[in-house]
């Protein structure tokens, strides 16, 4: 007797309709018109420089009623310097009568028994921790949490953010910018007498600057929750603004940065050079002009720009921000440059300056990053958010076959390894 749900490999050039019609009702934001669709089924399916996607259906009864799909997108990623075939999870989605375990279970399961079959090394995915236990149970491991981080940009944005919150989340939002600034202004300090300003004793009561600092936040927040247009709110925001404006060009200028930048809507041959020399992770995935073109490019229904760090003598590209732009925040979706040390930080120091040139009040990105890494990130001005409510948090899960090589499945089960970019976990 035929199971309740089952799934099989199919070839998506011979369902085309019935798989846009999965991903308009299950996948798409919103409205969409059947011509964008069309489009991106195209894209999805036919344009990928390193193979087309493969797909399993899923089936309910022993009428094989269509309930659902879920494919993996062929993508080559460098371990330890070897190129491998991956396969990214995408395009999953089930009808909503049938959003049980079980159907979501039975296409997962023999997407992963067939993943090695159908021409890849291993997959990886990015789900949300709700749907985490359905790729588990198919054997799926987590690697790493995925994190939210913000740069603001303008004083003026976090103010009226500020004023539209709880008096707790304010509280909150000003303790933590408060005892950040008083830990770098500690460490910066190598006094002893002058330290002991800005730090305390643990259970002590606050250092005397810090409570000074804190008792002057809470009370230009509460002036900006009654009347954001005061005058002292205003100067606050802009003595802010001014600040970390001056902070990013002192950064750079002890950096030594010697480099000039361009916006660009696709990538060139300069790109091609970047990728050939620099492959500066344990593991890495292909950033030929290629594949950025048809990743960012090619499809249109959202205006990515290419931000390009080049060293002011030669013209070469040293690094790139692939970003868009939605309610005047800024959101980057990918990142890459010569090495993760200096030319990282001055990459996004030198795109925050540009973003603010522009009159954008923040940066955000979403990324999986050693936890090591963290740290860099907030020194270069960036806070950690909680994912919205409605997503939760996301996860990235890989899947290995157990024939896989011991040497490469120690890299990547290890965080340690891995630094993806949220245009790599997903399309």
């Amino acid at each position: 007797m035929e199971k309740v749900y089952s799934a099989a490999r199919i070839q998506p050039e011979e369902h085309r309709d019935v798989l846009a019609q999965l991903w308009k009702e299950n996948l798409a934001h919103g409205e969409v018109s059947q011509e964008l669709v069309e489009r991106r089924m195209r894209w999805f399916q036919e344009q990928n420089p390193a193979g087309p996607p493969r797909t399993w259906m899923g089936f309910h009864g022993p009428e094989r009623e269509i309930i659902g799909s879920g494919s993996f997108y062929p993508r080559d990623l460098y371990v330890d310097g070897r190129k491998l075939k991956a396969g990214v999870l995408g395009d999953f989605g089930v009808t909503k009568a049938h959003r049980i375990a079980g159907a979501a279970m039975s296409i997962q399961r023999e997407l992963a028994r067939g993943c090695r079959d159908a021409g890849v090394d291993f997959v990886f995915g990015f789900p949300n921790k709700a749907s985490f236990p359905i790729f588990q149970r198919a054997g799926y491991k987590k690697i790493a949490d995925s994190v939210i981080w913000v740069r603001p940009l303008m004083a003026a944005y976090k103010l009226n953010e500020l004023a539209a919150s709880s008096a707790g989340e304010q509280r909150s939002t000003v303790s933590t910018v408060v005892q950040r600034v008083a830990e770098r202004a500690a460490s910066a300090v190598p006094h002893p007498r002058w330290r002991a300003l800005w730090e305390a004793e643990p259970g002590a009561a606050p250092a005397p600057l810090t409570q000074a600092l804190s008792t002057a936040a809470e009370r230009v927040v509460q002036r900006a929750t009654v009347k954001p247009d005061n005058l002292l709110v205003r100067a606050a925001g802009s003595a802010i603004d001014a600040s970390m404006a001056l902070r990013d060009t002192a950064a750079l200028l002890a950096k030594g940065s010697r480099v000039r930048t361009e916006l660009v809507d696709d990538a060139d041959h300069r790109f091609d050079a970047l990728w050939s020399r620099a492959k500066p992770w344990p593991i890495v995935g292909e950033r030929s002009a290629q594949f950025l073109n048809w990743r960012y490019a090619q499809l249109g229904n959202t205006r990515y720009r290419f931000f390009c760090m080049l060293d002011r003598h030669d013209g070469r590209l040293l690094g790139y921000a692939v970003y868009s732009v939605r309610n005047n925040k800024v959101e980057i979706s990918d990142l890459f440059c010569e090495d993760n040390g200096p030319t990282f930080d001055a990459l996004l120091l030198e795109f925050c300056q540009a973003m603010r040139r522009e009159g954008h009040v923040s940066v955000g990105m979403l990324l999986v990053t050693p936890p090591s890494f963290s740290a860099r990130l907030r020194a270069l001005g960036f806070f950690s958010r909680p994912h919205p409510p409605n997503v939760g948090s996301r996860w990235l899960i890989v899947h290995l076959d157990p024939a896989f090589p011991d040497e490469l499945r120690r890299v990547l089960l290890d965080a340690e390894s891995w630094f993806m970019t949220d245009g790599e976990l997903d399309v």
